[in-house]
């Protein structure tokens, strides 16, 4: 490094110093920016409902267990009717918009409006069959923001207070990551609807299988 020989030399060489030094600490600087944008600005932790066991998750990542939950309280609070499904499935469809894709959400409503004669003075109500317990067999990934899962209930149903239908049902359904504000779905999960062939009894299943 050479010396400055006269006092202007020597306070270039100071400046020249000094630039550097600020170039540094800019740099420096950007590079801190970008660590702190790269990271999450809420970080999530997903815990699972299912505690027989421990599971290591990664801040951010969804484990199978907390999206079959999801399903099992989405199923349930969507498809209850305790009086008239004519007026308590538009108003749950409404309730649950947040947890529901667009496409879905439309899906359903226009079903429901194709079809207003099979919804109308009829009450309905899924019951637990006894296989609330996950089996991650019932889970499957299909992408990093899409899963396939597989739920069973009793469907039961009245028209005008005679019972009409009481059988186990088998519904294959579609749940995505759905980034939301927060306060709008604190699952960040939503249903994208049913997988073909959609619900059916489970005997057809078993027919199918035999």
């Amino acid at each position: 490094m050479s010396l400055a020989k006269t006092h202007r030399a020597q306070n270039e060489q100071e400046l020249r110093y000094r630039n550097r030094i600020i170039g540094m600490l800019f740099v420096l600087l950007a590079l801190l920016g970008m660590a702190f944008w790269r990271q999450p600005s809420v970080l999530r932790i997903y815990v699972p409902p299912d505690l027989s066991r421990p599971q290591f998750i990664a801040p951010g990542e969804i484990p199978p267990s907390y999206v079959y939950a999801f399903s099992k309280i989405l199923m349930e609070k969507l498809n209850y009717c305790p009086e008239d499904c004519g007026r308590s499935y538009a108003g749950n469809l409404k309730d649950m918009r947040n947890y529901l894709t667009a496409s879905c959400y439309q899906d359903l409503a226009m079903h429901r409006e194709r079809n207003s004669s099979l919804y109308e003075f009829r009450s309905r109500k899924l019951l637990p069959v006894g296989t609330e317990i996950f089996d991650p067999l019932k889970v499957t990934r299909l992408d990093r923001n899409a899963w396939e899962v597989h739920v069973e209930y009793l469907l039961e149903e009245h028209v005008k207070g005679v019972e009409t239908r009481r059988r186990l049902y088998h519904y294959p359904l579609r749940i995505v990551h759905y980034a939301v504000p927060v306060d709008l779905n604190a699952y960040q999960l939503a249903f994208d609807c049913y997988l073909p062939p959609g619900p059916r009894p489970v005997s057809d299943d078993n027919d199918k299988k035999g």
